[in-house]
């Protein structure tokens, strides 16, 4: 659990991380918190990602045995060129 979990932050960026079987939950939006979760892959995972008091943007994610996560609101724009890789090829790199 706590991958990450965050308070107060926007954006937080997280993109292209593998999940694999989670005892908890993966990815936490707290209080006052925008979290874009971006191009990761969930395998085994139960609760990839959820909201408690923040908002959480998903895209581009793969789900293998997993549930989907709990997203809504808004984001802060990332403040950075990035490259996203394919979710999919995720794993193997």
């Amino acid at each position: 659990q706590r991958n990450p979990r965050v308070r107060f932050g926007d954006p937080v960026h997280v993109y292209n991380n593998y999940y694999l079987a989670n005892e908890d939950y993966g990815i936490r939006a707290a209080h006052e918190s925008g979290v874009l979760v971006e191009g990761n892959h969930f395998e085994n995972v139960e609760d990839p990602f959820h909201r408690a008091g923040g908002n959480l943007v998903a895209r581009n994610n793969c789900f293998t045995n997993s549930r989907q996560g709990d997203a809504d609101g808004s984001t802060g724009s990332v403040p950075y060129s990035y490259t996203l890789q394919p979710c999919e090829d995720v794993p193997a790199t």
